[in-house]
């Protein structure tokens, strides 16, 4: 159990103040990333799980920058944060879930996007993007796996500790 998660009945479900928590989504260099639930809203999550106590002072730096980077930043086409909740120990980053997987799952599954396809996607990206560098913002590790969509088609871009912010904040221990 990570520390700032309560079992609740009997330990068949875990909160975190007002999320209920599902399933585990992934594991990124940062910690792990569960589904939970918004218990008031019924809105799904993806709640992003970082031991404090194990991040260097330059990882800190780098969630900082993160952190205040996703605060700022509102475009149809990046996940967005919805808030941050810190306890001794933990970081979680609750943001926007985007259920339809990453872009290089949907590779490895359906093969080649068409050229339609590939252009539509590639205008949403280049969109997220310009709006990044227009406001301070380089994400670092563009790649596949930080790319998610809906199950639309929809791209959006993940900053998951990707965010260097002309601006950020250069403290390194915990706030």
């Amino acid at each position: 159990m990570l520390p700032g998660l309560a079992d609740t009945s009997a330990g068949r479900q875990t909160c975190l103040h007002d999320y209920r928590v599902l399933r585990t989504l992934g594991e990124g260099s940062f910690g792990k990333v569960k589904l939970a639930l918004h218990i008031p809203t019924g809105t799904e999550v993806a709640i992003k799980i970082i031991s404090k106590k194990e991040q260097s002072a330059s990882t800190a730096k780098n969630l900082l920058c993160e952190v205040h980077s996703l605060k700022t930043l509102r475009h149809p086409h990046i996940v967005g944060l919805l808030e941050v909740i810190s306890t001794e120990d933990t970081l979680f980053l609750v943001t926007e879930f985007v259920s339809g997987g990453d872009m290089h799952d949907h590779l490895m599954k359906h093969g080649p996007l068409t050229e339609e396809e590939a252009r539509d996607r590639f205008r949403q990206l280049v969109s997220a993007l310009q709006y990044c560098h227009r406001r301070g913002v380089v994400h670092r590790d563009l790649k596949p796996e930080n790319v998610l969509l809906d199950p639309a088609g929809s791209l959006f871009a993940t900053l998951g500790g990707a965010a260097e912010g002309l601006g950020a904040p250069q403290k390194t221990r915990w706030q």
